[in-house]
């Protein structure tokens, strides 16, 4: 991308875009969802509709000891950003950052993700009242941190809950419903399932029900009772570890289905069918292809043999998901490299870990980004006229 190029996207950013986003601070959310004759949609405050691209995990610069003023940090991201098409700080976005553009903030309730350790991971009883009032502390806490920023664009939950029961079993050789059928007999989880189980013979899997509808009442409640104009997207699924009966417990309380899928080739089926099921709009919430370096032969994600073979998958999955009428956005995965070193692997972002880009990737990644946005434009602008 030429230099003329990039101060001219930055120029009518900022002009068109920037400034709309640092007004005083209000009650009102910014972004609501809309359907354009069959397009489901964010939509800004002045009614434009808003296909999200974003980039999570750039908390992991600011974190860094070599960075000591993280408003300027941040001032950096947000140009690169805008440069490469980016609209959106993803989740694990700096504060400073998210009063420049629109971004996600993430509540996280429990230690079930699928990433924990199995030291830290656990399931907890979501039937004893204290373990209730530690998710509403929580939410009140996070919400309390965002609450008036006219760049949120929603919440959301727990990230890759492992809630699918067989999966479970297989990873941590436990699930949710035998955690808490091991508890003492004291223990409101142990009661709840032993009531249910003289009641109608307890399958795990309506347990596991049970367990979501009480989980989701807490959480669904307390962030709407909080937050009511603003969006919720609920836990960030991890592809097929997300029971039918779970999600159906969702329902009441998110707006978006969230899920981060695997691969390098855009499941269309997939979505397809969660689309049809469920009816709600969907966002690719986390994912991305790496690429082997000189320095780092694995590689957290679906590996590529190359920079350019990462880059072209980008392209083709985002020319793919943006065409589904139901796609909110995409996510990208990492902004910096990160190594993982209790994995041995390295968590590939589109800076190396010296900042300096990884160039091939920045041009397809960028050209794609474009790309998409035009098409979404001309989309929407001919299905609002």
């Amino acid at each position: 991308m030429n230099q003329l190029f990039r101060d001219t996207v930055l120029v009518l950013y900022i002009l068109g875009g920037f400034l709309m986003y640092q007004p005083e601070k209000s009650e009102a959310a910014t972004f609501r969802l809309a359907e354009l004759n069959g397009r489901s949609c964010l939509v800004q405050a002045d009614g434009s509709p808003f296909f999200s691209l974003g980039i999570n995990h750039i908390q992991n610069l600011t974190q860094r000891e070599d960075v000591i003023d993280p408003v300027n940090a941040c001032k950096q991201v947000f140009e690169n950003l805008i440069t490469w098409g980016f609209n959106t700080a993803g989740y694990g976005s700096p504060e400073p950052l998210t009063n420049l553009m629109p971004y996600f903030a993430p509540i996280y309730l429990t230690k079930n993700a699928n990433y924990h350790s199995d030291k830290e991971f656990m399931y907890p009883d979501v039937f004893d009242p204290a373990v209730q009032e530690r998710f509403r502390e929580i939410i009140r806490y996070e919400i309390g941190k965002h609450d008036g920023n006219p760049n949120l664009i929603g919440y959301y939950w727990t990230d890759t809950p492992q809630w699918n029961l067989e999966r479970a079993r297989k990873t941590r050789e436990t699930d949710w419903v035998s955690a808490l059928r091991s508890l003492p007999d004291h223990a409101p989880g142990k009661k709840r399932y032993e009531a249910f189980r003289k009641e109608s013979g307890a399958t795990d899997d309506a347990f596991l029900r049970l367990i979501a509808r009480e989980l989701y009442r807490v959480v669904g409640e307390e962030t709407r009772r909080l937050a009511p104009e603003t969006l919720v997207f609920g836990e960030r699924y991890l592809a097929n570890d997300h029971p039918a009966c779970v999600i159906e417990e969702a329902l009441p309380y998110i707006d978006v289905l969230s899920i981060q899928p695997g691969g390098a080739v855009f499941p269309a089926d997939y979505f397809d069918q969660l689309f049809e099921t469920y009816q709600l709009p969907i966002i690719i919430c986390d994912h991305q292809c790496s690429f082997p370096t000189a320095a780092y032969a694995k590689t957290m994600w679906q590996q590529m043999a190359s920079e350019d073979a990462a880059g072209m998958a980008y392209s083709a999955y985002l020319d793919e998901a943006v065409r589904k009428p139901y796609i909110l956005g995409y996510q990208r995965c990492q902004y910096i490299d990160v190594y993982e070193e209790h994995l041995g692997v390295l968590k590939q972002g589109m800076l190396q870990g010296n900042q300096a880009p990884y160039r091939t990737l920045v041009e397809y990644v960028s050209n794609a980004n474009q790309r998409v946005m035009k098409l979404f434009d001309s989309e929407c602008k001919r299905r609002v006229d």
